[in-house]
């Protein structure tokens, strides 16, 4: 496979979003059209991976001081005031393992760090359990701050990657 590219991503890229979304919950929560609007608009940035030239993952990202409505974001939130919050990530089936998480989170990392923020930010289920989502974020260099009952009914471990 040709190398991992990382671009922002477009008005043409909603479709691809809301698909992978969707082919990935519960291990990420559900998404309509408009929750993912509204959540583009109090994110960052969101960014796409292309493998071969084609979208085969996303990442969106949130910077402090968000007027975002997550429990789990606000958590953060109230604990650290400088992070870079990582809202979902997802990744095609078909290239798994061929490092195009690696590569939004290699991009996270140096946003962040461009950014002056002290830390990543992610929470992984743990009810439903999500144990690849927790090896690849510990693989990474995150480590598990809490576990927690998020808003939506689910036990998440809330996690940190530091600068």
């Amino acid at each position: 496979m040709s190398a991992i590219s990382v671009r922002d991503a477009g008005e043409g890229d909603e479709g691809f979003i809301l698909a992978l979304n969707a082919a990935c919950t519960p291990a990420v929560g559900d998404m309509t059209r408009e929750k993912y609007r509204l959540l583009r608009g109090w994110s960052y940035r969101v960014l796409i991976a292309e493998a071969g030239g084609n979208p085969a993952g996303f990442i969106i990202l949130i910077r402090p001081g968000s007027t975002y409505p997550s429990d789990n974001y606000g958590w953060f939130e109230k604990t650290f005031s400088r992070h870079l919050y990582v809202d979902r990530i997802a990744v095609s089936d078909s290239v798994r393992g061929l490092g195009v998480g690696r590569a939004l989170y290699q991009e996270t990392i140096r946003l962040a760090a461009e950014l002056g923020e002290e830390r990543v930010t992610a929470e992984v289920n743990e009810d439903p359990p999500n144990p690849e989502s927790m090896a690849f974020h510990t693989k990474l260099g995150f480590r598990q701050l809490e576990s927690r009952m998020s808003g939506s009914g689910k036990r998440v471990a809330m996690l940190e990657r530091p600068l």
